[in-house]
């Protein structure tokens, strides 16, 4: 049943996201191109702004969109007039709570990749990845991008493993430190949704009561990973070993607030 939740999750969200993604990609190939010696010679710098302003305003669309998806999905569909259909399906409330949490994380990861993608887009459009001709006494040497970015990719095969671990762990922890801020949102909503008639108030306060209790929580203190995450990582917990233990408090909060956000779900859920 999960997949069939999950299934509609992405029917319901996927023409919003694939149409910006799209945009996001194209506005990106024109903006390479726009910055081409050939095109630029011919006045497009002005273009070039138009274009660099839309790429911009697109990427922070897609966060604002992530983040109101992930509380609209949540509220209009679980605890609004969708939540009369949603709540008689044979299914248990962990079950439509994980469906949110999985659809949510799945765009989040996606605007991530489609943002490294549109970079990569970029490069190409100006064409960093050719590799031009030029002859000089007879002699034909390649002076192009592609250089560069070959020289760029043996660098980083030069680089020794911890810095791929140390990147690993980042990528890691910040998928943990996303998964479990939504899942205080869905705490917060459903804490919220017991006061019905200030229920937004009520969300909003209970979202920065439960950042307040997470904090006191944490591993300690340091570099976050990625706004409003839980997990502090100080680069000295790699050396000690102490990244596990990190994770393994992130996972814990994350678990409490999917047990709350079901919990309360289960048993003081009110749609009148």
């Amino acid at each position: 049943m999960l997949k069939n939740l999950l299934k509609y999750e992405f029917r319901a969200t996927g023409r919003t996201y694939g149409g910006l993604y799209l945009v996001w990609l194209l506005v990106a190939l024109a903006m390479g191109i726009s910055m081409r010696d050939e095109v630029w010679d011919n006045g497009s710098s002005q273009i070039w702004a138009y274009l660099m302003f839309a790429y911009f305003a697109i990427g922070v669309a897609i966060g604002v969109v992530c983040i109101v998806t992930i509380i609209q999905r949540f509220t209009k569909n679980l605890l609004g007039r969708e939540g009369y259909l949603m709540h008689t399906l044979p299914v248990h409330p962990e079950q439509l709570v994980a469906s949110k949490l999985i659809s949510s994380m799945v765009w989040v990861i996606c605007s991530g990749v489609v943002g490294i993608l549109s970079v990569l887009l970029m490069l190409v459009g100006l064409g960093a990845f050719e590799d031009p001709k030029t002859v000089i006494n007879g002699e034909t040497i390649t002076t192009g991008w592609g250089d560069v970015l070959k020289f760029s990719w043996k660098a980083i095969q030069s680089i020794g493993g911890e810095f791929w671990s140390e990147l690993a762990w980042i990528i890691v922890l910040g998928l943990a430190g996303v998964a479990v801020l939504i899942l205080c949102i869905y705490a917060a909503c459903m804490i919220g949704h017991q006061f019905r008639n200030h229920s937004t108030i009520a969300s909003i306060l209970a979202f920065f009561l439960l950042q307040l209790i997470q904090g006191k929580l944490d591993a300690g203190g340091g570099i976050r990973v990625i706004v409003g995450s839980v997990a502090a990582m100080p680069m000295a917990y790699s050396a000690s070993g102490n990244l596990w233990l990190v994770l393994l408090v992130t996972i814990l909060i994350g678990a409490v607030y999917f047990v709350l956000t079901s919990w309360l779900m289960k048993n003081k859920l009110d749609l009148e």
